[in-house]
């Protein structure tokens, strides 16, 4: 097991051992990588700019997300018993302890079903309480971007997020805060999406963990992040209590925008039930999140409002087709991209992406590294998504019914509808997929 313990004041952090790993929050001291990691430096200033003061639990909950971001990077995978799933205990110091005590063992469930590991949260007294605003000509203009929104968005420079966005402020007169993660390369695509919204109808908060890790250990991180989601979550919760604290509290609204099939996102062969099967937005893991949201008492509603519509039909049924045409090519899908700065066109993601384009009519598309599938269907390693994609369609094909499948990735509502209709969206969005393949002559 790998403990990491967690701290504003390095001067409270243990010395890192083996069995012991300090981890620096935020930027109230300066920070020594020589005695411990950090994580969050960027976070206060940001937050502080919003020109109001967010509610302490929203704080403590970004808090402990930053933590489980830092020891999800800063513990590597291969050190497994089995080389995925890692014992994770993280001691985390918080202004109010006593109504995240009432959760530890909900959260500590619903991230072990998020990452795969097992995770033990204790929470400890004597951490920073919500940091004030600050007094200056930036965090009034922020306040003043604040007046009027009616809802938070995960903005992440993706093509679902993309149409999220452009659903909610050019078609449905909605007035959210996009919320972003700010990683190298994201911000730039963000901001040419950002280009085909309606001027004045939206403000955007963009936060970056920037997790950084002590010297000794040599830069060696994981690179999942499947934490990640539960990071851009608590950004989103921590900006709704902007929202309620500029606009009154009865603001309830977080969009989700993610595609059903990606969503549910069962494994495509038997081998990829683990690494390969992400669990970012599966609605058991956002009804958990949910639940654990409502016990704290804020108020908050998690709302997929893609949840029953595949990625082409999101494109196709968008509500401002010619923001979309242009926002499609600086849009991201790849879970290649960061390696070279161009998306890979043969990796999951990309396949569903081209897919989709293909079933909406759009002719242009972002460029690709490998856009004839052909090529490397003939290649070595680079084609196991592109077989696992034709494998799962000649399976779908054979299969009455695809319940089973889908439950492979998670429980599905008691609802029966509700449970008929995750699957429907699963089949046809593979369906989406194979009518690629054919095109492709791939199948």
């Amino acid at each position: 097991m790998t403990k990491f313990v967690f701290h504003h004041n390095p001067k409270k952090l243990p010395t890192h051992s083996e069995t012991c790993h300090p981890v620096q929050m935020y930027d109230t001291y300066q920070w020594n990588s020589l005695s411990a990691s950090c994580i969050a430096r960027p976070i206060i200033g940001k937050i502080r700019d919003l020109g109001c003061r967010v509610s302490n639990d929203a704080f403590d909950f970004l808090t402990i997300a930053m933590a489980v971001t830092a020891a999800d990077t800063f513990s590597k995978r291969d050190g497994a018993k089995n080389s995925w799933s890692r014992e994770l205990e993280l001691y985390i110091a918080l202004h109010s302890t006593d109504v995240w005590n009432t959760v530890s063992s909900e959260l500590e469930k619903a991230l072990g079903y998020l990452t795969g590991d097992m995770w033990t949260l204790n929470f400890t007294q004597g951490g920073l309480r919500a940091p004030a605003p600050k007094k200056s000509k930036k965090a009034r203009q922020k306040r003043k971007s604040l007046k009027g929104l009616d809802c938070v968005c995960l903005f992440s420079g993706g093509l679902d997020s993309a149409v999220g966005a452009i659903d909610l402020v050019n078609g449905n007169g909605k007035k959210p805060l996009l919320v972003s993660h700010a990683y190298k390369g994201d911000a730039s695509k963000q901001n040419m999406v950002e280009k085909v919204l309606n001027t004045g109808a939206y403000s955007r908060l963009a936060c970056n963990a920037d997790p950084h890790l002590i010297s000794c250990l040599d830069g060696e991180t994981d690179i999942s992040m499947r934490g990640r989601s539960f990071n851009f979550l608590a950004m989103a919760v921590l900006g709704l209590s902007a929202v309620q604290k500029v606009n009154g509290g009865n603001l309830k609204k977080i969009f989700i925008p993610e595609n059903g099939y990606i969503s549910l996102n069962p494994p495509l062969t038997r081998r990829r039930i683990g690494s390969l099967s992400t669990r970012t937005t599966h609605p058991y893991f956002l009804s958990k999140i949910q639940e654990i949201l409502d016990t704290v008492g804020f108020e908050v509603l998690l709302i997929n409002p893609y949840q029953m519509k595949t990625k082409g039909e999101m494109l196709k049924e968008c509500k401002d087709q010619k923001a979309l045409e242009k926002a499609l090519p600086s849009t991201v899908s790849c879970s290649n991209w960061h390696r070279k700065g161009i998306q890979c066109g043969r990796c999951v993601p990309c396949i569903i992406r081209r897919a989709a384009v293909l079933y909406s009519g759009f002719s242009a598309d972002a460029p690709y590294e490998s856009f004839n599938l052909q090529l490397i269907l003939r290649g070595g390693n680079e084609k196991d998504d592109l077989l696992a994609l034709a494998t799962a369609n000649i399976r779908l094909s054979k299969l009455k019914d695809a319940s089973r499948w889908v439950r492979e990735s998670g429980p599905l509502p008691d609802e029966k509808n509700e449970r008929q209709e995750l699957v429907g969206v699963f089949s046809r969005g593979l369906t989406e997929v194979g009518v690629f393949l054919r095109e492709e002559k791939i199948l």
